[in-house]
């Protein structure tokens, strides 16, 4: 049974379980650390077009393959067993889905450093939109009017995390548009004294450069000692 649905999960969603890239069209990109991506074996930014297809991806790294663990464990349980599975009968699916929780791990990291509330929400979110793929893969394998309703709320939860990152993200970007205000307003208001005191210090210098300049004075030419040709 848990076979069959981990071989549906993998087929219906090539496990792209960074739920959170279902957002990044309406949000502003999270900035990603490309030293912890290097040491993980692989780029921050992904190949597209043929050239992703011609060069094979690095073997997952012992490091991504921990994020992804630590992950799952903590934040979505559910999905640990199925991951078991997938390494033990699907390694090329088992290896894409450690490679995208990874990356989910990676991003939350920064979301963590940066702004710890962006990163709550960020991390409800993603556990949703996992638990909304789990469900569309186990309606795959049978009709139930349980999961359905379950489905359904979860499409809810997941909507209204989704409006608070965008709440959030508004409220971020408009506390930093006052304070810009502000800059601008002193900086007009205080515009003609800033240049008069620049003025003051740049003469300032200047004056005293050439006090010391005229205040040595050029000592006299030394008399050579010429011989009188009488």
């Amino acid at each position: 049974m848990r076979r069959l649905l981990c071989v549906t999960l993998a087929a219906l969603f090539a496990w792209p379980l960074l739920a959170l890239a279902d957002n990044d069209a309406q949000k502003e990109p999270a900035k990603v650390d490309e030293s912890a991506a290097a040491k993980r074996g692989e780029s921050a930014k992904a190949p597209r077009g043929k050239a992703a297809n011609s060069q094979p991806l690095p073997p997952v790294t012992a490091e991504q393959e921990a994020a992804a663990v630590a992950l799952v464990q903590k934040h979505h349980n559910d999905l640990f067993e199925l991951l078991i599975y997938l390494k033990e009968g699907l390694p090329q699916e088992y290896e894409r889905a450690i490679r995208d929780l990874s990356r989910a791990s990676d991003r939350l990291a920064q979301f963590e450093k940066r702004d710890p509330q962006r990163h709550q929400l960020e991390l409800q979110l993603w556990q949703a939109a996992s638990r909304r793929q789990l469900l569309t893969a186990r309606l795959q394998m049978g009709y139930d009017e349980s999961l359905l309703t379950e489905l359904r709320e979860t499409l809810k939860e997941e909507q209204k995390l989704g409006l608070a990152v965008l709440r959030h993200e508004r409220a971020r970007l408009t506390g930093r548009i006052a304070k810009i205000d502000e800059q601008i307003t002193t900086q007009e208001n205080t515009a003609e004294a800033s240049v008069e005191r620049k003025f003051a210090t740049l003469t300032k210098a200047a004056k005293n450069s050439q006090r010391n300049v005229s205040g040595k004075k050029p000592k006299p030419a030394a008399r050579k000692n010429t011989k009188d040709p009488t």
